[in-house]
């Protein structure tokens, strides 16, 4: 199983900080999502990989998301309007966060600890390697239990439209 790292810049992306925000509703109060993405190492990911979603750009820059690859790559339509070769795949989150109101593991964290990878900007859909993956996930777990408490208080002050966790840590 590989790892992939989605980046998303909504200040250049089609899919823009509203969407994201409105997708997070959904997906907490109605549990619909049908995401996909563009990806660049599209020979590498497979159906059942594991995805990550880093924000990139303005406000808190990190992972907003962490989820499933649901199907194997796929060419179709570039999603900018320049006409590139693009393929997409399909993923089903199992975490996502507000990142306009929640602590979010930070791109900054992230290159503490995986410096080999560039977290603030490159193409999105990029595989990382055994040891980055592995990395990712311990910092990724450490992350949630350190912030489950947290992210508790800010729930019930500001309600479920915040975080959506699809299995308890």
């Amino acid at each position: 199983m590989n790892t992939v790292i989605l980046k998303w810049n909504p200040a250049f992306s089609s899919y823009t900080i509203g969407h994201y925000l409105s997708d997070l509703y959904k997906v907490i109060n109605f549990k619909e999502f049908d995401y996909n993405w563009s990806v660049w190492d599209h020979d590498k990911i497979h159906t059942g990989d594991r995805v990550f979603w880093v924000k990139l750009g303005f406000g808190q820059v990190g992972i907003v998301a962490s989820g499933s690859i649901t199907s194997e790559p796929y060419q179709d339509e570039d999603w900018s309007g320049h006409g590139r070769e693009t393929y997409y795949v399909d993923f089903k989150p199992d975490v996502m966060i507000n990142p306009d109101t929640l602590p979010i593991l930070t791109s900054q964290d992230l290159t503490a600890r995986i410096p080999d990878f560039d977290w603030y900007r490159g193409h999105s859909g990029l595989v990382l390697n055994e040891h980055q993956a592995a990395t990712l996930e311990s910092v990724w777990h450490e992350f949630l239990t350190r912030n489950q408490g947290y992210w508790q208080k800010a729930l019930e002050a500001r309600g479920r439209d915040q975080l959506w966790m699809e299995k308890k840590i």
